[in-house]
Order: structure tokens, then sequence, then C-alpha cells
């Protein structure tokens, strides 16, 4: 029994950590897809992202009550930011984040904290709030369900927000 729900736990903690990696860098899936595929994250028209450079590491990641902490934080990458629809692209260095995920191991629910700068998408039909893309420069808190969509508005913001969509419309 235990070592059941021990296997459970680390595959929580390997998504978890996955995720929260993927946050600091774009996935090389993205980078190989079709440019004419894009995500729904703007208002009227897909958009593509690519990046390049950074460097990222997972720092801590431990188990306590049930929760699984995970810290992971990277130096700058260079994030490119385009239109399908025009090739209008904005580009853009992140300077760096760090990304906190704090991940129940019942229900699967993960409180979210980044800061630094970080581009977050919200999908057109899936996410509270989408479809939008915004770089935020300072502190970024939200909770995803198990399966990382946003269910309810952000819990806190503060610092700057770049509207990337208003920039390539």
């Amino acid at each position: 029994m235990k070592e059941t729900k021990m296997r459970k736990y680390l595959w929580r903690l390997l998504l978890t950590a996955l995720f929260t990696v993927m946050t600091l860098a774009v996935p090389q899936s993205v980078l190989a897809a079709p440019p004419d595929l894009g995500y729904p994250a703007c208002a009227g028209f897909n958009i593509t992202v690519k990046s390049s450079g950074g460097n990222q590491g997972t720092r801590m990641t431990r188990l306590k009550d049930g929760i699984i902490y995970t810290i992971v934080a990277g130096s700058g990458t260079t994030i490119s930011v385009t239109n399908v629809d025009t090739g209008k692209t904005v580009t853009f260095d992140t300077k760096g984040s760090v990304t906190r995920t704090a991940t129940d191991a019942t229900t699967g629910e993960i409180q979210w904290a980044l800061s630094g700068a970080n581009l977050v998408l919200l999908f057109d039909k899936v996410d509270v709030g989408g479809p939008s893309t915004v770089l935020y420069t300072g502190l970024v808190k939200f909770a995803t369900d198990k399966n990382y969509t946003l269910t309810q508005p952000f819990q806190k913001q503060s610092g700057t927000q770049r509207d990337i969509c208003a920039e390539l419309s």
C-alpha cells in the first residue's frame, strides 16, 4: 500500500517538475511544430513561440504533508512570438525567472508562483480569461487543476504586464 502511494507521489512530482520546466523554456515540440498550427492564445489569431538561450534547473523538490514542493530557476531566455496570420513577430529577453509550485498529491491541484519575467499563455475555450498572451515581469500567483487548466482568475499580479497579443494584432 505504501509503495503504491509513493509511486503516485513520485509520478505527480515528475509531472509537476516537467511542466514547471516547460514554463521556463518552450518545449522542443513547439520548436518542431509546423508554423501554421500555432496556439489559440490570442483573440482572432493563433501564435507560434520559439525560444533560445537561457539555462534552467530544478533547485529543490520535496514532499511534505501530502504537498509536493518544487522550485525551478533559470537565467534569461530570448523568446519570439509570431502571429501565424500576418507573420509579425515580437522578440524579447526574459532576463530570468523562478517558478514555485505546490502540488496537492491527492487532488492534483497546483498552486503556482511565478517571479521574474514569465510569458503566460491562456488558451481560448480552455482557460479562464483566455485567450491571452502576456509577459509578466514581477509576481504572478494562480492555481490550476490536475490537467494544468486555469479554472479561476489569477490570485495575485504585481509588476508590469506586456500584452503580446496587442503588439501582434
